[in-house]
């Protein structure tokens, strides 16, 4: 019996500490939200940059609230970016207490690599896939059919853009997450190698907003070399292991 209140004390102990670290992570992001919503106006125009850089393209609002709205998600948008170093830190001092000295090296910098890879992808798809895709669309265009581009849409089209190369870049720590935990061999990494290149094509043309060959290369491209450093990093682990 005291060892049954001792674990449940010690269960309710954890999801205390777990509401405080979320409460932290959340009171982060609405205060860097706020702060981020005063200079919203230039955020914006930052974030209309990949469209302008093709021309000079405007873009409008079709109710009374939606260019308040956009304000609010790129506010919110830069709020949980400036805010993701205070999320992983809150991660990772939940994660500290139950893991082994060998573990928590290995964790921290598979969290650090996730957020370094996570930024990498996003600028990726910033400078060099959205560019790409909306001169596609915009490609459309002709002298009776001209483009009446709305904030809200762009605003949609960008940031999904963004979290969808972010993940993806994402994929080997997920990896090596995985071979960490013995769920997952190198061997089994080497002898999927095409099925995964041929997955990364698949995936490449689904995520990119065109259908020309190149731009699907070009983002199919870094994930592959991700993944054989991955592969590399796997077997390196693995040796240190044995």
């Amino acid at each position: 019996m005291p060892l049954a209140r001792a674990v449940r004390k010690s269960f309710v102990d954890h999801l205390e500490e777990l509401r405080w670290r979320l409460i932290a992570s959340l009171a982060a992001i609405a205060i860097f939200s706020v702060a981020a919503y005063f200079f919203s106006a230039p955020i914006l125009e930052f974030l209309i940059t990949p469209l302008q850089r093709l021309g000079d393209y405007t873009l409008f609002f079709h109710s009374p609230y939606e260019a308040f709205l956009a304000r609010l998600k790129a506010a919110l948008f830069t709020g949980i970016f400036a805010a993701s170093p205070v999320i992983i830190t809150e991660i990772w001092l939940f994660m500290v207490p139950g893991l082994h000295k060998s573990e928590r090296r290995v964790g921290l910098l598979l969290i650090l690599a996730s957020f370094l890879l996570f930024l990498m992808g996003a600028a990726f798809s910033f400078w060099l896939l959205l560019p790409w895709g909306l001169d596609f669309f915009m490609s459309f265009q002709t002298d009776s059919v001209r483009p009446l581009l709305s904030i809200g849409p762009y605003f949609s089209f960008l940031v999904g853009m963004i979290l969808a190369c972010g993940v993806l870049f994402d994929l080997p720590v997920i990896l090596l997450g995985l071979v960490g935990m013995g769920i997952l061999k190198s061997e089994t990494l080497r002898k999927k190698r095409k099925w995964v290149i041929v997955s990364f094509f698949v995936v490449s043309a689904v995520l990119t907003p065109t259908t020309d060959p190149a731009t699907q290369i070009l983002l199919t491209i870094p994930l592959v070399l991700l993944y054989e450093a991955c592969v590399l990093i796997a077997g390196w682990l693995e040796k240190r292991k044995g």
